[in-house]
């Protein structure tokens, strides 16, 4: 089990973007995920997505290289990874300020890239405390995200099987309002 004050003594000497811009999304999606940036108009299609508010959208990125795949399907259970089309994670992003995330639209299916979408939007400041339900999951949100690493971590891989498993987090990720981690 996930030690909660452990996550937050390590958060706290962390230097975690919260929310995260625009920028620090591009950088991520390239460096940890070797994203390349595409033209927004390449999914134009989602125009007539009533939920896609494709008047917003300022950004859009695709996942081919197979090392950021690789990492970007880490938490997905098995029966999705049999479904995983090569040319099938896009992430297309949002935003009404054009400086932080707004919302998003993800093409394939990623655990960790829908845990990613939640830590980018952020918490707000009066909820970050311990014994707030919300805090503890954005913790470990960002322990399976990778932002919160620790030293011959022996239950990192416990924790992604978990995932796998089907456990979720009630406020970050692909969840049903429901808690099971």
């Amino acid at each position: 089990m996930i030690d909660i004050h452990k996550l937050y003594e390590k958060y706290l000497t962390l230097n975690i973007p919260n929310p995260f811009t625009l920028k620090d999304i591009e950088c991520l999606y390239k460096q940890k995920y070797f994203a390349k940036e595409v033209s927004i108009e390449c999914f134009a299609g989602l125009r007539r997505d009533l939920h896609a508010n494709f008047d917003t959208v300022v950004k859009a990125y695709i996942f081919r290289d197979e090392r950021g795949i690789k990492e970007l399907l880490k938490l997905n259970p098995d029966e999705y990874l049999e479904c995983y089309k090569p040319n099938g994670i896009n992430s297309i992003i949002n935003s009404e300020d054009n400086i932080y995330m707004s919302g998003g639209t993800m093409q394939g299916m990623s655990f960790l890239l829908a845990l990613e979408t939640s830590i980018f939007c952020g918490i707000e400041e009066e909820n970050m405390k311990l014994g707030n339900e919300e805090f503890e999951d954005y913790l470990k949100a960002l322990y399976l995200a990778g932002y919160i690493q620790f030293e011959d971590d022996l239950l990192i891989e416990r924790a992604y099987q978990r995932y796998r498993d089907g456990y979720t987090l009630k406020w970050y990720g692909l969840t049903e309002g429901e808690s099971t981690f």
